[in-house]
């Protein structure tokens, strides 16, 4: 049993499930709003993927847009890209013009997606005219610029993308719930969500009702709607981080290997290497935190074949994160079924970290009844697709 005085309220207008970076925007978009919202916590703000990814908001999928033009279709890939670009600027704005208060290390020095072999050059090359072409700003580069840009020439090209970022996760998370709280939005942390039902959410030691309940639980949605099992996979990703060196090196966020391999270096002269999970596929699935050797020692492989002029480097810290994987790529975010009551926002597939803002703020217009591009859009992202 909790504290009264860190007891939850017993009525709120909408209560969201979940303190990651999703669930922390929900709370900002519908606090500003003036909407009466409580968000819950298992355990502490950004405990789960949110505070344990690479820091990397950024615009292209692993599926290179001219893919995602063939699965999707040309007009749903274009707007599934817009509703990205909208939250990279609305994130871009609170954290270089907002708030002040507590540090935060956010650079949007642009991504670079680099071409692991031939075949994906051809796939950066093909997807950059495309989306040039569609009104996205970008730049093809050569191994010389490359290597001017990040010091290694293991990648014959890639493409530059000036509006991607880089950012510390968990301080980012922390920093946008503190601006939720700040419009009026009560958060709770350890607050284990145990039931929710059609107008009430249910937790260890009281119930909440509510006219709305959105679940932004992302890899853990089936631990109470079970129908999700099939709809959303828990799915592990690994990452590394050198200790602190005088090295300097820009922190563009770097993709390569068609989304599976992603760095970038800090301040501090880190880096923070996450990836490889395709060398034991079958063994990064679920929803424990491990550390897998395997592809822990694939990491410090692929540090020595892009740097091996900085391999003396010490790894100081390796971790884990477990991602929500959807059945096709797109998330689940909208209405649950038929009843009102009831929402998710979850199944990023990884890109949580660019999608956060934009899915938040489309969720509150819908549930305060304004209309915009985001919610003519939101239809797209339908959890209600699978059934």
């Amino acid at each position: 049993m909790h504290p009264i005085w860190n007891q939850p309220p017993t009525q709120a207008d909408v209560v969201i499930i979940g303190g990651g970076l999703v669930g922390v925007c929900l709370a900002y978009q519908l606090a500003r709003r003036g909407v009466n919202c409580c968000l819950l916590e298992k355990n502490t703000l950004a405990s789960g993927a949110s505070g344990r990814n690479d820091g990397q908001i950024i615009l292209e999928t692993a599926d290179y847009y001219t893919r995602m033009q063939q699965v999707y279709g040309k007009d749903e890939a274009l707007k599934i890209l817009r509703f990205k670009r909208a939250g990279q600027q609305g994130t871009h704005q609170l954290l270089s013009e907002g708030p002040t208060e507590g540090p935060l290390a956010y650079h949007q020095q642009g991504s670079l997606t680099l071409a692991y072999n031939e075949a994906e050059a051809k796939l950066i090359e093909s997807a950059s005219t495309a989306m040039i072409r569609d009104g996205f700003a970008m730049e093809l580069l050569d191994c010389g610029q490359i290597e001017a840009k990040i010091h290694t020439r293991r990648f014959s090209m890639g493409k530059h993308d000036p509006y991607d970022a880089s950012v510390n996760p968990a301080e980012m998370t922390r920093l946008i719930a503190a601006e939720a709280r700040r419009h009026g939005a009560a958060v709770y942390e350890n607050m284990a969500v145990t039931d929710v039902s059609s107008g009430q959410v249910h937790y260890e030691g009281g119930t909440i009702n509510c006219e709305v309940a959105i679940l932004a639980t992302n890899a853990y949605t089936a631990d109470l709607l079970p129908e999700f099992d099939n709809m959303v996979f828990p799915i592990r990703g690994q990452v590394m981080a050198t200790a602190p060196s005088d090295i300097e090196i820009p922190p563009y966020a770097c993709i390569t290997n068609f989304g599976y391999d992603y760095w970038h270096w800090t301040p501090e002269g880190r880096l923070i290497l996450g990836g490889r999970r395709f060398i034991d596929e079958h063994g990064e699935t679920g929803t424990a935190h491990r550390v897998n050797p395997k592809v822990q020692d694939a990491l410090g492989a692929l540090f020595h074949e892009i740097y091996p002029q900085y391999d003396h480097l010490e790894v100081a810290q390796r971790w884990s994160g477990i991602m929500g994987f959807s059945k096709d790529g797109k998330p689940l975010i909208g209405m649950i079924g038929g009843d009102p009551t009831l929402w998710c926002a979850v199944g990023f597939t990884g890109y949580g970290l660019g999608m956060c803002w934009s899915a938040g703020e489309a969720v509150a217009q819908v549930l305060n009844d304004e209309e915009s591009e985001l919610t003519a859009i939101l239809p797209i992202f339908s959890p209600n697709r699978f059934s």
